[in-house]
């Protein structure tokens, strides 16, 4: 249950955020000293053609499905962390394939400046899948 409440979490937040960035008249919605707020257009050469896409279908299918064998074997995922850390990541890879296939392109928006683009399910990916993985005692 965890799963699923982490993931529809982070798809929700994900796509409300993108569709909040996309909407602002400017494409610089806000700044501070440390991080701008503004819509990055990220097109991936091979998310344009169908083989990309099917790649980046078959690849969300297979981190899925391996997070449903570790479930269902009782060999991963044992603590409440690690299954919310997991539901993050799946949201966050549901999140930039919603964006992928309605506009072959991934819309980022938290800009460091020195670090690339990245958006919410960016963050959900990387850091659930610390969660996931990395023992915390």
């Amino acid at each position: 249950m965890e799963i699923l409440v982490a993931g529809i979490l982070v798809l929700a937040l994900d796509q409300g955020t993108k569709l909040w960035v996309r909407t602002r008249s400017s494409h610089s919605v806000g700044q501070s000293p440390i991080v701008r707020i503004r819509e990055v257009r990220a097109v991936r050469p091979t998310f344009g053609h169908r083989r990309g896409r099917v790649s980046l279908i078959v690849g969300w299918a297979i981190g899925f499905i391996s997070v449903w064998m570790l479930l269902r074997t009782g060999a991963g995922l044992q603590t409440e962390l690690a299954r919310i850390g997991a539901g993050a990541a799946l949201g966050g890879a549901t999140g930039n394939l919603v964006d992928i296939l309605r506009r072959c392109a991934v819309t980022d928006f938290i800009d460091f400046g020195w670090w690339p683009a990245f958006n919410l399910a960016d963050v959900g990916i990387v850091v659930g899948l610390m969660l996931a993985f990395v023992p915390i005692s």
